[in-house]
């Protein structure tokens, strides 16, 4: 005789014990999850991981000093990462990072800069457009190991507000620097420059829900042609390809026109475009006079930043144009240059012009 056991379980019970496994499996993986965020917020550091409604809703920012050029960027330079300056010669490229720094300097106290000085540093040039030497630290090297590791040293041990490299194609790295002329290192400083901004992300990382001394990073660059290339851009950067993906932004900047003073030129108008922009709009475009010698009531280093609220005012229509005059709330003007002398005489004018064109764009 033989004895048959049916062993396959009801349909009810079945789907209950699935039910069951699930629900087990839905509170492990729950319970998983926390024991994961406590052990890795211990070992590591206190909110290494936060969930996202806790973190800032706003990129932290720093002025470029012109208020056409931060609202081009969204606001400002973005703080805790690198941005890059890129232009042919006389540019503008260092005037804009000295202004950025005597515009953070003004506005704060406590505010202090390194510069790296691979090229030259002229002090009576950076304290015309406004540095207060007294808050900068200058670096005289081109060593390429060397500026990399006291930047990191520095942005970690948050000792600075600002590190200006000034510039990246000056730097040389220690072995290309010993050896002879006729040696060659192809590659070497692209492969240590990548090294350093995947380093740097360590270093820059600030809590994403508790205030902390951020660092803001500026890197100027020049264009080289590449060879043999007949389509597309010709140019590239000295560095490698890989900074290129760890810039927040990359700000090229152009001589647009000469500012002329009796037929002499006195300034020029920088023009300054956002290649690329990870918090706001890329392919911005921006303008401001600069004056690299005196003239009337500008003077070595000055920004005409009236010049430039009063012209995005007019473009977005807060000041607004009725033939030959000029019109805000109840004031008028006969002219662009009454316009000009009305503003540069009224501060609070200036300032509610200001606030007018960022609530505008921002």
């Amino acid at each position: 005789m033989r004895l048959e056991w049916d062993v396959r379980p009801s349909l009810p019970s079945f789907l209950g014990s699935i039910t069951t496994r699930k629900t087990m499996k839905s509170e492990t993986s729950r319970e998983s999850l926390e024991s994961i965020i406590s052990s890795i917020n211990k070992k590591y550091g206190e909110n290494v991981i936060v969930q996202g409604n806790q973190v800032k809703e706003e990129v932290p920012r720093i002025t470029t000093g012109v208020l056409a050029f931060d609202l081009m960027l969204g606001g400002g330079w973005p703080m805790n990462q690198w941005s890059e300056i890129i232009g042919d010669e006389s540019s503008g490229k260092t005037a804009l990072a000295y202004k950025t720094i005597a515009a953070n300097q003004a506005a704060d106290p406590e505010w202090v800069a390194m510069w790296i000085a691979a090229e030259e540093f002229v002090p009576d040039y950076a304290k015309a457009i406004g540095v207060d030497l007294d808050r900068l630290w200058v670096v005289e090297t081109n060593v390429m190991e060397q500026v990399y590791d006291l930047i990191l040293r520095a942005m970690e041990n948050r000792a600075v507000d600002c590190i200006v490299l000034d510039s990246l194609p000056a730097l040389v790295p220690g072995d290309e620097a010993e050896k002879m002329m006729d040696e060659f290192s192809m590659g070497l400083g692209a492969r240590l420059t990548g090294k350093f901004f995947r380093k740097s992300s360590k270093a820059q990382k600030r809590s994403l829900i508790n205030d902390d001394r951020g660092c803001t990073g500026l890197i100027i660059n020049q264009w080289r042609e590449k060879i043999g290339v007949m389509y597309g851009d010709p140019r590239t950067t000295p560095g490698g390809k890989a900074k290129n993906f760890h810039y927040f932004v990359r700000l090229e900047v152009k001589r647009d026109e000469w500012l002329k003073f009796k037929d002499e030129p006195v300034g020029q108008t920088i023009k300054a475009r956002t290649m690329k922009n990870k918090t706001y709009r890329p392919q911005q475009v921006a303008v401001v006079d600069f004056y690299f010698a005196d003239c009337q009531s500008f003077k070595l280093g000055d920004f005409d930043v009236i010049k430039d609220i009063v012209n995005i005012c007019i473009a977005t229509d807060i000041i607004t144009r009725a033939g030959a005059y000029y019109n805000y709330k109840d004031q008028k003007w006969q002219g662009k240059d009454a316009l000009l002398l009305g503003v540069r005489e009224d501060l609070e004018l200036q300032s509610e012009l200001k606030e007018k064109a960022k609530e505008y764009f921002l």
